[in-house]
């Protein structure tokens, strides 16, 4: 092989191998900080509103996505893998549920690539949903913001989270917004009435790589220009990693992971 053809070879791997690395598997995002957000706060407003606290989480599984690894979690590889999409109910003793996103419709979910549909959890989804006394959405998107025909009357609106801080919603329970991003995107901090805690990430971290490792989502050509999101998801992923060190015992709940929630059984209980 001629020193010229080395010279173009290298050339050619440089050109392709690369924008590849630096779209697919590249996780850094410079100027990342975690926020200036601690489990303490958290836990003080959990405390601020007086009253029963939620004394289980149940969890749906209404279908399923397959995903690159890498869409998801930057440098975890190409290989296919398949997420789940879920609602969550908190159930609270002697007062209506409380609901984590809300499912779907069966149209809506072919458009979202949902793969299993399930519709018996998504109308157990829908008979709570109904009669829910707060309905919250880790995304505004159509896997999570439940049915568009299904409005409780007795939801109790949320507060305005613009300022971006976190608010207390509910006894025990706290949202995270998170601005600046597309889509309302919101954490939220669960304590149960027995201590236990929970993480719910949202979107921000869909596998439990995103945040152990430090890792957003690989690169796209829609995110040319917008360098900004990637930093606040890098953030945010700092933010949940430094929470659950601080807390080692709270359960982390990501956006999809493929496994089902630790600590959470499966099937909403009726109400």
């Amino acid at each position: 092989m001629t020193p010229r053809l080395n010279v173009f070879l290298l050339f050619l791997l440089m050109l392709v191998g690369l924008p590849l690395y630096w779209f697919q598997f590249d996780a850094s995002a410079p100027g990342a900080l975690a926020k200036p957000l601690e489990i303490a706060q958290l836990r003080t407003l959990a405390d601020a509103s007086k009253g029963q606290r939620p004394t289980e989480i149940r969890h749906e599984l209404i279908g399923t996505r397959i995903s690159l690894h890498n869409q998801l979690a930057a440098g975890t590889g190409l290989r296919p893998i398949r997420t789940g999409v879920r609602a969550y109910q908190l159930v609270v003793p002697g007062s209506r549920p409380i609901l984590i996103d809300a499912g779907t419709t069966p149209e809506l979910a072919k458009d979202s690539k949902v793969r299993d549909y399930d519709e018996a959890a998504q109308a157990r989804i829908d008979h709570e949903a109904a009669q829910a006394g707060l309905l919250l959405r880790l995304l505004d998107r159509p896997v999570h913001s439940g049915n568009p025909a299904v409005r409780s009357p007795h939801a109790v609106p949320l507060p305005d989270l613009s300022d971006g801080r976190p608010h207390a919603v509910a006894p025990g329970i706290v949202v995270i917004p998170q601005p600046g991003l597309p889509y309302a995107p919101m954490m939220i901090f669960v304590q149960l009435a027995d201590g236990r805690e929970f993480l719910f990430t949202g979107d921000i971290a869909q596998v439990p790589e995103s945040w152990q490792s430090l890792r957003p989502p690989a690169r796209r050509l829609a995110d040319i220009g917008h360098p900004h999101r990637r930093t606040e998801i890098a953030s945010w992923l700092m933010t949940i990693r430094a929470l659950h060190q601080a807390a080692p015992g709270m359960v982390i709940v990501t956006g999809h992971d493929p496994a089902a929630p630790q600590g959470i059984p499966w099937r909403f209980v009726q109400s």
